[in-house]
């Protein structure tokens, strides 16, 4: 018959026995949790959430379950805020929704996994670097700082200074922080986007004050651009966008597309096949990068994917610029 002390000893070694035992009944599934929380709210993130509990790379970042449920949770909390309407600055984002204001500086684990749900909100481009970074924080209304994130006008009006520079047709370059300060108090009924600077240059130069209003986003849509934009059509404007005829311009007219209604300027399947057609010579550059989808007009991806070659932007100046005029 056992004594009372080694009753005792049986008894501790059993409890600490069974503890990883309790472990193993809720391996992955309960420390990825706050996966399945933030997709039953924001279904559109389901295939980001696979991925991220299929590649381990939480697991790799939290070290410890209770590590990585603590870090799935705040990546949970932050992507539910997303994308910021009005926009905001990161740090002033971080500090309202995750309690400290550099919870989403770079290279910490809940920037870089939160930063990787964003991006799956938005469809934002791969990339690297802080450049990078800034401008995929951005797509999501998150600014890094008030003066880097600028947006290209042309004639515009509804400020001084716009005002000013729409009587002499010279471009203007806004910046974020007057956008969200003193944005324009008007617009015109009708506004044209374009991708390329190129196209915005050629209209001051040809039209000058002529110009309807114009605005170019350069590439992917800085927060200083949504944010114009959102304020243009507040105000009633009518959106119109051009943009490169490839993979990559498609995927910047998609992402627009998710942030402010626009409608397409000679930018749908048969104003492609034009193009093709008219562009013979040079010869076109086939296309590269991922293919994507065209929701406003879903024959044009098919088509771009059919005939395989790209047409910028520019290889149709003559024929926006007679639009403009």
């Amino acid at each position: 018959m056992a004594s009372p002390r080694q009753s005792q000893r049986s008894q501790g070694l059993s409890g600490r026995l069974s503890k990883p035992a309790k472990r193993r009944r809720t391996p992955g599934s309960g420390r990825t949790r706050p996966l399945d929380e933030l997709v039953a709210r924001v279904p559109a993130l389901a295939e980001w959430a696979a991925r991220i509990r299929a590649d381990g790379l939480a697991r790799r970042m939290g070290r410890t379950p209770d590590v990585t449920f603590g870090l799935l949770a705040g990546v949970g909390t932050a992507l539910r805020e997303l994308p910021a309407v009005p926009v905001v600055s990161l740090p002033a984002f971080a500090a309202r929704v995750l309690g400290w204001a550099h919870a989403l500086d770079d290279g910490t684990p809940l920037a870089t996994l939160t930063l990787s749900g964003a991006r799956a909100l938005t469809g934002f481009h791969d990339g690297r670097g802080a450049e990078w970074r800034r401008e995929a924080w951005a797509s999501v209304g998150l600014l890094r700082d008030e003066l880097s994130s600028t947006v290209l006008t042309l004639n515009l009006r509804g400020t001084p200074a716009l005002d000013r520079l729409a009587e002499d047709g010279e471009p203007c370059v806004l910046t974020l922080r007057q956008l969200t300060r003193k944005p324009p108090a008007v617009a015109a009924p009708t506004v044209r986007i374009c991708e390329n600077p190129t196209v915005l240059a050629a209209a001051a130069d040809t039209l000058g004050p002529a110009c309807p209003p114009l605005v170019c986003l350069q590439g992917q849509p800085s927060a200083a651009a949504l944010t114009l934009l959102r304020g243009l059509h507040d105000h009633g404007a009518t959106l119109y966008y051009h943009g490169d005829f490839d993979w990559g311009g498609l995927r910047i007219a998609g992402i627009l597309g998710r942030r402010v209604p626009w409608r397409p300027w000679r930018y749908t399947a048969a104003d492609y096949r034009a193009a093709v057609l008219r562009s013979a010579s040079p010869p076109l550059s086939p296309l590269v990068s991922t293919p994507t989808e065209t929701p406003w007009e879903p024959g044009l991806a098919a088509a771009v994917a059919e005939f395989g070659v790209r047409v910028e932007e520019e290889r149709e100046l003559e024929l926006l610029l007679s639009d403009l005029a």
